[in-house]
């Protein structure tokens, strides 16, 4: 085997080695990330969190946390929402500085009926996950109202070349239902937009 050769097949060698290498040290780090979060979240819980349900449409994070303040300093609200609407979705969870304080708000919220919707309430277990770390928990959603933007697209000007085009759609459907009508056997005519076009 020739020098040049062997140095390509030691080259080609030493790229696969490395590359194994750093695929390696990748899936260690996944791990090792995976773990510490199972960690955090295993690890005793400092504030007291509850799950609140049945929550009544328009009720948002600034209400929740307005009304829950009567148990006691509430340091964080979090309402799930849609993804495509920005809506609440009807629950949410409240996370209380003082930890003795969520078993006496859950108990004292449970089934009290708000807006006509009786509200469903629950203490978080420890082993459930902290709803306040989730991955995408920060995220900030924005409502989009798609028929109104429907409605602005439609309406808005058209250029000579859409109107022209929209014209021919319309003429080429027109003859199509009128081809149909003739072999079907019906002997109909109708005003359509050709003598609309003429007058």
């Amino acid at each position: 085997m020739s020098t040049k050769k062997s140095q390509k097949v030691i080259g080609k060698t030493q790229k696969i080695v490395e590359k194994q290498s750093q695929e390696s040290s990748n899936k260690d780090q996944k791990v090792k990330t995976k773990v510490n979060r199972l960690e955090q979240q295993t690890q005793e819980r400092q504030n007291g969190i509850i799950y609140v349900g049945h929550l009544p449409y328009g009720f948002v994070e600034e209400g929740l946390k307005e009304y829950f303040t009567q148990f006691g300093d509430v340091i964080g609200t979090k309402l799930f929402r849609s993804k495509k609407t920005n809506r609440g979705q009807g629950y949410g969870f409240i996370k209380f500085a003082d930890k003795e304080v969520a078993p006496i708000a859950a108990q004292a919220m449970n089934g009290y009926l708000m807006n006509g919707k009786k509200l469903v309430v629950n203490v978080l277990s420890e082993e459930h996950p902290d709803p306040f770390k989730y991955k995408h928990g920060n995220q900030k959603l924005f409502f989009i109202n798609w028929s109104e933007k429907a409605v602005e697209e439609s309406n808005k000007e058209k250029s000579n070349e859409q109107i022209v085009k929209q014209v021919s759609r319309l003429l080429a459907n027109e003859e199509e239902k009128r081809q149909k009508l003739k072999e079907l056997g019906i002997n109909y005519t109708y005003p359509g937009f050709k003598e609309q076009l003429k007058a």
